[in-house]
């Protein structure tokens, strides 16, 4: 198993995933909110480029569509739902599709349709995420970043999965995953490290206080959601 890593969306490349797993990462706040969305029984999520497609998808069919995402980290205008994973309760979310657009996040599972497969990661989800990686697998882990730019959050969580990954196979790292690896093992405190970052900051700023405690809670959502087809559905589902 060989192990790549991916900064940014704007790094991402067609020779970055091709022939790979892609595990797209946005702990701040896209993955975290698909995650927390599809265990409380959505549907399906589709992630989208623009508000404007948003809307176009849920005039087709308005009664089971819920809009989603942010720009700058407030809700788009228009729009039903922001980017807080909170929001996504089952009575909100079970049995809809959510139609998303953000930033960073949707934009880094978008680049990614040349892998062999797309899996949604956050920290909520990490365990079931490491859990159904098999030996054969080659993988890159896409994060998110911001603007274009290194995230903390992302990076460590993508640290934490190659960690576990590391752990039980034999596995080639590059030079950027071995460097988040050690980065995640000589952390005592991720959330507290991830605080020093500007996206977080910019979350605090806004006050999304519940939000930035909720999306650093580890292995507590057993979803292996996956992108195929245009949209986000889940392979296992924690009754």
């Amino acid at each position: 198993m060989e192990i790549d890593i991916v900064f940014a969306a704007g790094e991402l490349s067609e020779q970055k995933v091709k022939g790979r797993v892609a595990i797209a990462i946005d702990v701040l706040r896209a993955t975290s909110v698909m995650v927390t969305a599809l265990k409380n029984g959505a549907k399906e999520i589709i992630p989208v480029l623009s508000a404007e497609e948003a809307f176009r998808l849920k005039e087709k069919n308005p009664d089971q569509i819920i809009l989603g995402g942010e720009r700058e980290a407030l809700p788009i205008d228009g729009f039903d739902y922001g980017n807080s994973p909170l929001d996504y309760t089952a009575d909100v979310i079970r049995g809809k599709s959510l139609v998303m657009t953000t930033s960073n996040g949707t934009r880094a599972i978008k680049g990614s349709v040349t892998a062999n497969k797309i899996l949604i990661a956050s920290f909520l989800n990490a365990k079931a995420i490491a859990d159904c990686i098999t030996k054969d697998e080659d993988i890159v882990f896409v994060c998110s970043g911001s603007n274009d730019l290194f995230t903390i959050e992302d990076s460590l969580c993508a640290g934490m999965l190659i960690s576990r990954l590391n752990e039980k196979y034999s596995v080639r790292l590059t030079d950027g995953a071995m460097a988040m690896m050690v980065m995640y093992k000589t952390t005592k405190d991720v959330k507290k490290l991830a605080s020093q970052g500007n996206h977080y900051k910019l979350l605090q700023k806004r006050g999304f206080y519940d939000d930035l405690d909720f999306c650093f809670v580890k292995d507590h959502i057993n979803v292996v959601p996956f992108y195929e087809n245009g949209s986000i559905i889940i392979k296992d589902l924690d009754t």
